[in-house]
């Protein structure tokens, strides 16, 4: 079987790019922000969010307005929970189709997965091997206001949506502590894999 295996952590703490260097070492890497748009497409999604948050949230079909979308939830939190209520369900379908796919014809294959509240929402069993990807507080808020147009204070509001690093460390099976710079993350990632290997490959018995 596939081995499905998490790749999470909190905004800011670089997952994503120890998913490029995965996928660069020629694993494949499903993105759960790729299947968040893909499902946005299905006439049942888009109809079920217009009806939430109202027509003028898209774009354009299947294109949602996120920075209108972000606003309306920092002023109504309740709306958070009925908008994962409706995507995440339909994100976990498409990982299972992909993954029921690849097994049929490399079902010795990893399959990474990089997704934000993997933890948050209790979905650890889902996977064969959970990786945290962490650092320090203040170098996420370096990394969010050069990368990406939020301001602190948005990044702050985020950053208290999603569970405390040190909670996600006790739950993970593998940390990659990513405050160094990127020579170390990729050490650190070749170091996941040695760890992979290790815990995939049964025990010879003698």
């Amino acid at each position: 079987m596939v081995k499905l295996i998490a790749i999470t952590g909190g905004i800011g703490s670089g997952k994503s790019t120890v998913s490029k260097i995965l996928t660069s070492l020629g694993y494949c890497v499903f993105d759960a922000d790729v299947f968040a748009r893909e499902v946005l497409f299905y006439s049942e999604i888009e109809s079920r969010i217009k009806s939430i948050f109202g027509s003028h949230v898209f774009i354009e079909t299947g294109v949602l307005n996120r920075a209108l979308i972000r606003k309306m939830i920092y002023e109504a939190p309740h709306l958070k929970k009925q908008l994962e209520s409706i995507l995440h369900p339909a994100i976990a379908e498409e990982l299972k189709i992909k993954s029921q796919c690849l097994n049929k014809i490399a079902s010795n294959a990893w399959v990474f997965y990089e997704a934000s509240i993997i933890l948050e929402n209790g979905r650890k069993n889902h996977f064969d091997a959970c990786v945290v990807v962490t650092a320090k507080q203040e170098l996420k808020i370096k990394r969010l206001t050069h990368s990406r147009s939020l301001s602190e204070e948005d990044i702050h509001k985020i950053i208290s949506t999603q569970m405390p690093d040190e909670e996600k460390i006790t739950l993970a099976d593998y940390v990659i502590e990513n405050s160094g710079d990127f020579k170390n993350l990729e050490q650190n990632t070749f170091s996941l894999i040695k760890f992979l290997h290790a815990k995939f490959t049964p025990a010879v018995s003698i």
